[in-house]
């Protein structure tokens, strides 16, 4: 699977390898080690130096397999790394830096790897519009399906296209999941300029471009279907419409765009942010509200706490400070923090409206989910959604 924007390739990824046996190993695979004039002694800014003077003819193939190593050498790819290391059995996994250890599966277990950062690479897409279908279905569609879901899609967009031939789009089916089907659709686009700091402080352009333009993420067993497609719903439910038709084989209205996440369980006497053992995280905390009064529901308020520590003050303790019960108003939006075992700069805010949230695919916000699921905030019960959804229309 394709990327286009990689992390950033730092001396700091050499320093957090810091194994100058794991480079001579990594360099050495493409014939270049000698040239480096290096042993295995040196340490990570030396080997980084070393690098940056490099001239052979591979060069860019070494620089493209350094940077999917960097890519899962970061805190969103860590549960998706580490659940790949005790799959391939790499003892003391969890003591080792996340870049060793992206770094061990690469050179070990390449398939594995490969495997890793497909699904990695849709996985961090946030902001995913989440469709519900109106039952589950089974999702193995065929080599043949999937060419005609590429041409339905580019018939579909040709309106938002305005050359003749209509957009040209590839289809990157990820490989098979155990419960969900993923692709990505990039297409023909145009470069944006895109400037950055390099490490000795000078300004590098560079061109960029977004990760998938699109990708879809369907769960056979919920019938849920999340869909990145930019340019607003409008868009996502055109490519689910496709979806439903060409992949599913059912009717283009089998997706429905409605509301998935509720506030209520916030109006529950004991209710509590408390996390179980089964979760990875070790503390939540709200730290934004956007709400409405009932009394005066034009207006919109918001509250936000700029106080990081987990034993701070919330929105919520915000409000009652303010003489507000929840019972009083209707929540449009709220951010939760969630503290993770790394530190105080290990954190993830995920952003919650009634029909959204920025929730990404990777294993990290996976637990997130499970969580809010547990506690009533997010529910893809497709029978239910679809079926209210019907009763509206």
């Amino acid at each position: 699977m394709r990327i286009v924007d990689h992390e950033r390739l730092t001396s700091g990824f050499f320093r957090d390898v810091n194994s100058g046996t794991l480079f001579e190993r990594f360099f050495q695979s493409f014939g270049v080690w000698g040239a480096m004039g290096l042993d295995v002694e040196a340490d990570g800014g030396e080997i980084y130096k070393a690098w940056t003077k490099l001239v052979c003819d591979n060069r860019d193939e070494i620089e493209e397999a350094l940077k999917q190593v960097n890519d899962l050498a970061r805190d969103k790819a860590q549960f998706a790394v580490r659940y790949c290391a005790s799959r391939c059995g790499i003892p003391d996994f969890k003591d080792l830096t996340l870049a060793k250890l992206a770094m061990m599966l690469f050179l070990d277990h390449r398939s594995a790897f490969k495997s890793t950062y497909a699904f990695h690479t849709i996985e961090k897409t946030e902001n995913l519009h989440t469709l519900i279908g109106l039952r589950p279905v089974a999702c193995d569609p065929s080599p043949e399906q999937v060419e005609r879901f590429k041409a339905e899609l580019i018939e579909t967009l040709r309106g938002d296209d305005r050359r003749a031939d209509g957009p040209r789009l590839l289809v990157e089916v990820a490989p098979r999941h155990e419960k969900k089907w993923m692709a990505a659709v990039p297409h023909q686009t145009y470069a944006k300029a895109d400037h950055e700091f390099v490490d000795d402080d000078k300004i590098k352009s560079r061109d960029r471009r977004p990760v998938h333009e699109m990708v879809l993420i369907y769960y056979p067993d919920k019938g849920v279907l999340k869909v990145k497609a930019g340019r607003g719903r409008k868009k996502a439910e055109q490519v689910a419409s496709c979806f439903a038709t060409e992949i599913l084989g059912q009717p283009a209205s089998f997706f429905i765009a409605c509301e998935f996440v509720n506030f209520a369980p916030l109006l529950e006497p004991f209710f509590s942010f408390a996390p179980e053992p089964e979760d990875r995280f070790l503390w939540v905390r709200p730290t934004q509200i956007q709400y409405r009064r009932k009394t005066h529901p034009d207006f919109s308020y918001t509250i936000h706490c700029t106080d990081r520590r987990p034993d701070a003050p919330s929105v919520l303790d915000q409000l009652e400070e303010d003489g507000l019960s929840l019972s009083e108003i209707e929540i449009d939006g709220l951010s939760l923090s969630f503290g993770f075992p790394g530190g105080t700069r290990d954190t993830r805010t995920v952003e919650l409206t009634p029909s959204s949230s920025s929730l990404d695919e990777t294993e990290r916000d996976t637990h997130i989910e499970h969580a809010l699921a547990r506690w009533g905030f997010i529910d893809h019960a497709a029978k239910e959604y679809a079926a209210r959804a019907v009763v509206a229309r």
